[in-house]
């Protein structure tokens, strides 16, 4: 296969992940909320990244971009049909590798469901995603837990002066919109978990739950004292209502890999449109 096989964690994202407390909202890695529309080479709009739904820039003839997993200059015209046809192409010329990857939970401790965008690199709607008030007072500490499996990535090399100069551009200013240069693949699900307990006994319970390791009475009464919402990035419907969440996200994210998972855009980075400096969170 042409494609990057990514069986650990990226560098670049364990960067994002080193603190016990997150509280800074920029970042330069986001969380894919929109999976069904994301595609590499898509022009953006960067204040979009704190919305609901991102703004694209849709128009026909977008200036071709140069995907880098190939040796050769491979020019293609950004579309998710495109990205998707390229992705399958490789799939046609080489048999889908077996892959069981599992990634360790990461545990943060989260100053309110309002401060989740320093969680997912950008806003996050908390009454939509997790059915919460993010205003809401709670007396409780928040924890947040990310679950992933990163199957591989995409890169692409963007022409900033073409698209510039594209008809689609005309009357908007360079500044605002950036390019998605770059697409991880991939399974992700969190977890997030109101308690009175502290940060590093919150971490070990969660890894226990996660890893069906035996609990002591101490951690049934956290658990039992404690409120868990979570939520898994798929398109897919999963059952989040009758179960264990530590049992529904751990058969999701152990399941044998799929060739949808290799269809799934997890995270993604944007260079602007201006200069082609990294976008960070607006």
């Amino acid at each position: 296969m042409k494609v990057k096989i990514l069986i650990i964690l990226l560098h670049l994202f364990c960067l994002n992940v080193i603190a016990q407390e997150v509280d800074d909202d920029r970042d330069r890695i986001f969380t894919n909320k929109n999976i069904e529309k994301l595609y590499l080479g898509a022009i953006m709009k960067i204040s979009s990244l704190n919305e609901d739904n991102y703004e694209f820039i849709e128009a026909p003839n977008l200036p071709p971009v140069d995907y880098l997993q190939t040796t050769d200059v491979t020019l293609i015209v950004p579309s998710k049909s495109a990205m998707i046809n390229f992705i399958m192409k490789d799939f046609d010329e080489d048999v889908l590798p077996v892959i069981v990857s599992e990634s360790s939970p990461n545990t943060q401790k989260v100053a309110s469901y309002d401060k989740l965008g320093a969680f997912f690199g950008q806003k996050i709607n908390a009454e939509i995603m997790l059915a919460v008030n993010p205003k809401a007072k709670n007396s409780k500490s928040l924890y947040a837990t990310r679950f992933t499996n990163l199957i591989y990535s995409l890169d692409c090399m963007p022409d900033h002066a073409k698209a510039k100069a594209h008809a689609a551009m005309k009357g908007l200013d360079p500044k605002d919109y950036m390019y998605v240069d770059g697409i991880s693949f991939g399974r992700a699900a969190s977890i997030f978990m109101e308690s009175d307990a502290d940060y590093e006994t919150i971490k070990a319970l969660i890894e226990k739950k996660y890893y069906k390791r035996e609990l002591t009475e101490q951690d049934e009464a956290i658990l039992a004292n404690s409120t868990i919402h979570f939520q898994i990035s798929d398109t897919k419907q999963v059952d989040l209502q009758d179960g264990d969440p530590f049992e529904i996200i751990r058969h999701y994210m152990t399941t044998p890999i799929t060739k949808e998972d290799f269809l799934r855009p997890i995270w993604f980075t944007g260079v602007d449109l201006k200069d082609g400096y990294m976008v960070y969170t607006p």
